[in-house]
């Protein structure tokens, strides 16, 4: 789920763990706390910073912070920016220069189908090298020097979001690694037409900002991380920040993920159906 906050975002780790993951309607959520108030929360690798509704943040006793306008996936919503906050996850504890206060209800109830106080954005993610499998329902924190199992593919930084580079019908293009995308994947205008793919429907989706209503392709054939997957069906981004693709859970599901932002890596193991 893209986030974009234009944040500079400081983690420190402590005592770093494993911990479960709930795989829900497609989305990620692990236990966390904010100012030691414990909460669940989305997991979010396309998110820059973490987002605490009002309701947590007056629990958690966070300051008023500075009013600011955000941008989301579907659009633009009030937030407040809050400097001061600490964050507990998988054993670490994190230090982010600023999160950001602002109203899930609606994201809550429209898209993700179920109750969140929070989402934890790539501060989590360059803090430390993390395993995550979402099919046995666990993520941890893993040793560096450890050789980690699968395919690596570099990670190249798109307005905000890490990308990867996969190939769509045979060309080579690079996909925003976003494990908050729990729908289908993403597919910019202009792969689009570069490839000729036809619209074969719309469907409504969004984020942050509202509901939006996209155009659907079916793309022949996706390869990535030694997998290779046919007939996968993919929404139009019109965004003009849009990525050349954009690829979530759908797609991620199928792998065991070691991610690596500090090291601009990330590794894919295809897991046995």
């Amino acid at each position: 789920m893209r986030l974009l906050v234009g944040l500079a975002l400081l983690s420190v780790g402590a005592g770093a763990s494993a911990g479960p993951l709930l795989f829900y309607n497609g989305r990620l959520f692990i236990p966390v706390r904010i100012n030691r108030v414990a909460t669940e929360a989305l997991l979010d690798s396309g998110a820059e910073a973490t987002l605490v509704d009002p309701v947590l943040a007056a629990k958690a006793k966070l300051p008023e912070g500075t009013p600011q306008t955000i941008r989301g996936s579907a659009g633009s919503a009030f937030a407040r920016i809050v400097e001061g906050a600490t964050i507990g996850a998988l054993g670490l504890e994190l230090h982010p220069d600023a999160i950001v206060v602002t109203d899930l209800s609606s994201l809550s109830k429209r898209l993700i189908k179920r109750p969140t106080r929070a989402v934890v954005g790539r501060e989590l993610f360059d803090a430390a090298r993390l395993r995550i499998d979402i099919s046995a329902g666990r993520i941890s924190v893993v040793n560096k020097n450890a050789p980690p199992p699968g395919q690596r593919l570099p990670l190249a930084a798109h307005a905000g979001i890490e990308s990867i580079p996969v190939r769509v019908n045979g060309t080579v293009v690079q996909a925003e690694f976003d494990l908050g995308n729990g729908t289908d994947v993403l597919i910019s205008r202009a792969v689009v037409n570069r490839l000729k793919l036809r619209i074969l429907g719309r469907k409504t989706g969004g984020g942050i900002g509202g509901g939006v209503v996209r155009d659907l392709v079916r793309i022949k054939s996706l390869d990535l991380g030694g997998l290779h997957l046919r007939d996968v069906p993919a929404a139009i981004d019109d965004q003009s920040n849009a990525g050349e693709l954009n690829v979530g859970t759908s797609v991620l599901k199928h792998f065991l993920i070691t991610v690596d932002f500090a090291g601009q890596s990330v590794w894919l193991q295809p897991k046995r159906s």
